[in-house]
């Protein structure tokens, strides 16, 4: 990690924040190292329509929640837009609520990346809360934070010395990849357009503003929903009042909803509880979480 401070720049796409919280852990870890680090939330320059000035960084970053053991729809529609890489150096993270198949394939989210001219040679997991039908316990939302820490920290020096670290993506889990997505795109859209506010909405707008993919409208002191949905879960959990709700799927939506920075912060919270000794639904995420 000697010779020149490099700039680095971190585009990423975050729902409910998790990826958000993940990105602050690389950015923090980067300027550690004495980096300069821009992060940049990709559904803001997608509604701004601002261009991505990709020369003025050594390397580029790119990171996204899972959905559907892929990256979202609007990831996607960044990368379509993003400049010729010419080789620039590049780094892919993800976040998902489980360690299951390491999240998914990799390999149509490295085809976008090198078909713009950027070579990704660094891929991570970071295991973070699940935003849909369980909520974790808080020494496990705990755990599993101090845990992206760490990984972040790793993988930060391994981008800096140039280790190569990438995913292997299997035949059978890029075939997995490429029918769940499939199927998350279509379900996204219904998901989205059978949204509905109770009679507790304030018309704040919050939702209004906070949606990345501008479906959500406010006709005649009512608020709408349209066919644009990406399944982020955003409008849902940052609603004041709770007042969005699925007219389906209502076993989706996690409650209570909870504050990640309160709960990583609070010390009488333990974060030593998966262990090798743990049984149940969780065991499986002890060798994500003892990897070193």
């Amino acid at each position: 990690m000697t010779g020149h401070p490099r700039t680095i720049g971190i585009f990423y796409f975050s729902g409910t924040g998790n990826t958000k919280a993940v990105t602050d852990i690389l950015a923090t870890s980067f300027k550690e190292q004495g980096c300069a680090v821009d992060a940049i939330a990709i559904d803001e320059m997608l509604k701004t329509n601002i261009n991505v000035e990709m020369g003025k960084y050594d390397i580029a970053g790119f990171g996204y929640p899972v959905h559907a053991f892929n990256a979202p729809r609007i990831f996607f529609e960044f990368l379509t837009l993003l400049p010729d890489g010419d080789q620039k150096k590049t780094f892919v993270f993800k976040s998902s609520g489980d360690p299951f198949m390491n999240g998914g394939s990799t390999v149509l989210v490295r085809k976008a990346l090198h078909e713009k001219g950027y070579i990704v040679s660094s891929e991570r997991l970071f295991v973070m809360p699940a935003n849909v039908l369980v909520r974790y316990r808080d020494p496990l939302i705990k755990q599993l934070f101090n845990t992206a820490v760490r990984r972040g920290k790793t993988m930060v020096k391994e981008i800096l010395l140039d280790v190569p670290r990438l995913q292997k993506n299997t035949l059978f889990s890029t075939y997995i990849t490429a029918a769940f997505s499939a199927l998350e795109s279509f379900g996204a859209r219904f998901f989205g357009k059978n949204l509905y506010v109770t009679d507790s909405c304030n018309l704040c707008g919050i939702c209004i503003s906070n949606c990345p993919t501008n479906n959500i409208t406010k006709q005649k002191e009512h608020i709408r929903f349209h066919s644009k949905c990406t399944f982020c879960m955003r409008c849902i959990y940052s609603c004041p009042p709770n007042a969005i709700s699925p007219r389906f799927l209502r076993f989706l939506v996690i409650k209570p909803w909870y504050n990640l920075q309160k709960i990583v912060s609070d010390t009488t919270v333990k974060d030593f509880h998966i262990t090798h000794k743990t049984k149940g639904f969780f065991r499986h995420f002890y060798r994500y979480l003892s990897e070193q």
